[in-house]
């Protein structure tokens, strides 16, 4: 019998190679691909800055800096100073990844419904609860 660990990294790592391989289509990193669709999935009136960035994806900063200057250099987003605080940038999807997030969001979609018919609704969420919890707990 597989331990958890094992069986979770080798589905991640297919999960991870499949969303990688999309992302290249779109000359994009998969990395890259989530910021656009999570960016996208949040009503532009809310100011989202690299912290936000940091808690959802659980990256340290250092990495969410450089995923963002690359992204920024790409012309994907830009980071204006917040008016409230000057050392915060807000980050925003620039034209240009709008464009490429319809494509972003419909790749994760079919993705999620694949999961779901293989899993069942049910099961999926309680595969997603069970591995929030670990990742709150661990």
């Amino acid at each position: 019998m597989k331990r958890f660990g094992v069986a979770l990294q080798r589905t991640q790592n297919v999960l991870h190679r499949e969303l990688d391989q999309y992302a290249r289509t779109l000359d994009l990193t998969d990395n890259q691909m989530s910021i656009i669709a999570y960016l996208s999935s949040i009503p532009q009136d809310k100011p989202i800055y690299q912290k936000n960035i940091e808690t959802e994806f659980n990256i340290r900063k250092s990495t969410a800096t450089n995923i963002l200057r690359l992204m920024e250099q790409k012309q994907l987003i830009i980071r204006t100073p917040s008016k409230q605080d000057s050392r915060l940038k807000k980050i925003s999807l620039t034209p240009k990844a709008h464009k490429i997030e319809i494509k972003v969001n419909s790749f994760l979609d079919d993705s999620e419904k694949r999961i779901e018919e293989i899993l069942g609704k049910e099961k999926k969420q309680e595969l997603i609860k069970g591995l929030s919890k670990l990742e709150q707990l661990l």
